[in-house]
């Protein structure tokens, strides 16, 4: 009887010490020689579409740390993506983006124009407050 009470004890010891050890978080996690790291991730995607729900291919993303207008050039690009078959833009700002500190930035639609410079589709203007471990979704409407 003392036999079986003791292997049950230890099995349950065993798998309580084994569920409070597991981690859930959203970072990952990557083993080196001496230590570990830890990645946090920090992107942000956005859907090129029209207002009827359209989306649209082969477009320019562009990421500003300044509003852009139609009065004035354009201000230094941070970062530029062409959107997928889906519209889709996926910005990977894990080595850009290092601050906790939240800076806001600004993403706008364009297209080529042929001759090197760029027409502006954005109908909405997508703004967001960026910090490391930020992870954004959301759509541009674009004509």
């Amino acid at each position: 009887m003392k036999t079986k009470f003791f292997k049950a004890t230890i099995l349950a010891l065993l798998t309580i010490f084994t569920i409070s050890c597991s981690k859930d978080d959203d970072s990952s996690s990557t083993e080196t020689g001496g230590g570990s790291s830890t990645t946090t991730n920090t992107w942000v995607k956005l859907t090129a579409t029209t207002s009827t729900g359209v989306v649209k291919p082969n477009y320019i993303i562009m990421m500003f740390d300044q509003p852009v207008t139609s009065s004035s050039a354009l201000p230094p690009i941070k970062k530029q993506v062409t959107t997928d078959a889906n519209g889709l833009a996926y910005f990977d700002l894990n080595s850009m983006i290092t601050s906790t500190t939240p800076t806001t930035y600004y993403f706008e639609a364009f297209v080529s124009n042929g001759s090197g410079g760029y027409i502006w589709k954005s109908v909405t203007h997508y703004q967001t407050n960026l910090a490391k471990g930020t992870m954004a979704t959301s759509s541009i409407i674009v004509n």
